[in-house]
């Protein structure tokens, strides 16, 4: 083992961690700004995230400071884990676990009075993924040394191998109680298709991280290359919720426009009905007027709202 392959791993995944925190300052910012009236428990929520995501980052820089200042020229004390490096991990579990929550209430919420059984399937693995959290959180708090990595591996690949899994099921879900829920209409339908690529990715971003820590775990478990791609993982999962909370504006802006294009079409139309009916007098009583009326707004509505 090397300092490129161990700490400057670290350090660089410290470094891809503070940026990703940058964007989700900026998130969190445009979500207080443009959803003031949003529920206050999701407000509260947000405000949890933000705030575990701080108390992560916090202990990054500290664990990475550690290693890479504080211990410099002491090899002994660069094996020993950290106690920084150990919450930080309890952490990461507790952020992940708690956005598979929300999503997974989104399923429930989209599907229980659908079909009761994909819910509670959706449940259940997000049980499990509760279950393997726990067992790293309490595994890694055992260890004294990165040595003792070896002994825990089954509990490593379980915690990268199952965020895939969740989140894979919850954006499948989603995106098939979306298509059952198109209908005739082009305009609904093409809201349908906007908010179902947010949900894939969404969730591509986050399997995609941990399925590449998984594989270099498993191609280098003696580095820490896998630890720094760690660093990311929660940071993704914050900003892909995030994003989908601040993708609703945008969303609702776009079916705006599409009624008022509606609209003008429809008056266009009468006016110029209206304008060739000046050549031939007609006695006949005058049609009752036509407004442009989005078509089922309580289903576009809880669309909007799927994170």
């Amino acid at each position: 083992m090397g300092f490129d392959n161990t700490l400057g791993a670290a350090f660089i995944g410290a470094i891809g961690a503070s940026i990703l925190f940058g964007i989700t300052n900026l998130q969190v910012f445009l979500y207080y700004h443009s959803y003031p009236e949003d529920w206050r428990v999701q407000k509260l929520i947000v405000a949890l995230l933000w705030l575990l995501d701080v108390v992560h980052l916090i202990l990054t820089v500290h664990a990475v400071y550690h290693y890479v200042v504080t211990s410099f020229g002491n090899p002994l004390a660069l094996l020993q884990v950290v106690w920084s490096l150990k919450l930080q991990i309890a952490v990461n579990v507790i952020i992940v676990l708690l956005v598979q929550s929300l999503y997974a209430a989104r399923v429930w919420k989209l599907g229980y009075q659908n079909c009761q059984t994909i819910p509670w399937i959706v449940l259940a693995i997000v049980i499990l993924g509760y279950a393997v959290g726990i067992i790293l959180a309490v595994k890694t708090y055992q260890i004294s040394s990165f040595d003792d990595l070896n002994s825990m591996s089954w509990a490593i690949y379980a915690s990268f191998a199952m965020p895939t899994i969740v989140d894979f099921v919850i954006a499948a879900t989603i995106c098939y109680y979306l298509q059952t829920n198109r209908s005739g209409f082009s305009e609904a339908n093409s809201r349908i298709v906007v908010v179902m690529r947010y949900v894939l990715i969404s969730g591509f971003a986050t399997s995609v991280c941990s399925t590449v820590a998984l594989i270099t775990y498993s191609a280098m478990p003696r580095n820490l290359v896998f630890l720094g791609i760690e660093f990311l993982l929660t940071k993704l999962y914050v900003n892909s919720f995030l994003a989908m909370l601040n993708a609703r504006r945008s969303l609702r802006r776009k079916d705006t426009t599409n009624a008022s294009t509606a609209s003008r079409m429809v008056n266009l139309r009468l006016t110029g009905t209206a304008a060739g009916s000046h050549d031939t007098p007609d006695d006949s009583p005058k049609e009752p007027s036509f407004e442009y009326h989005r078509s089922n707004p309580d289903q576009s509505e809880i669309h909007a709202d799927v994170p």
